[in-house]
């Protein structure tokens, strides 16, 4: 099979798999008579092409560790807003950002551990982040009344365009602050 039609069927594969993306892994079962790396080169070359074609309004991102999607190229977000009718009321409050990143930097972390960093209750920022599945359930700690543990979730990985926890940004080292009161508002 050439290139091009590697690229085809890729490019397909993607459109198909939407917002959920696709692994070059599942890519390469699809693919199964292809070597991994042809199948990487097909992607970068799908990549460079949408990006080096100003007449083209989509990008392919990585995502989630080996993962790829379409993506809308970002010079034309507030074209899509528009299309998409998108309300200011979806975006993310900061108290649901503050908890966020708290279940990145800590996760899996128990929902009254994030209270106590916090200092006030989460019940309705943890539901609305469930729903939104920007967390899922990790199982039970093992501290008194064995709570529910939480992390982050793909679609997070998503939402802020990262491949893995790995690459959020480090916090800053206070040493007069214990780890914990990073997070808690002055």
């Amino acid at each position: 099979m050439n290139k091009e039609k590697i690229m085809g069927i890729i490019e397909g594969l993607l459109f198909i798999s939407g917002d959920e993306g696709i692994g070059e892994d599942y890519i390469h079962l699809i693919l199964e008579d292809q070597k991994e790396e042809v199948i990487q080169e097909a992607i970068q070359a799908l990549k460079l092409k949408y990006q080096n074609d100003q007449t083209c309004g989509i990008d392919i991102q990585k995502f989630a560790g080996n993962k790829h999607r379409m993506i809308t190229k970002k010079e034309y977000h507030d074209f899509m807003v528009k299309m998409t009718n998108i309300k200011l009321e979806s975006k993310l409050s900061s108290a649901s950002i503050e908890t966020l990143s708290i279940i990145a930097y800590k996760g899996p972390i128990s929902k009254p551990e994030i209270e106590q960093i916090r200092g006030v209750g989460c019940d309705q920022i943890m539901y609305k982040l469930k729903i939104r599945n920007l967390i899922k359930e990790m199982g039970k700690s093992e501290l008194p009344g064995r709570p529910m543990l939480y992390s982050v979730t793909n679609d997070f990985l998503k939402l802020f365009n990262l491949n893995s926890l790995s690459e959020l940004p480090e916090l800053p080292t206070n040493n007069d602050q214990e780890d914990a009161d990073i997070f808690n508002r002055e």
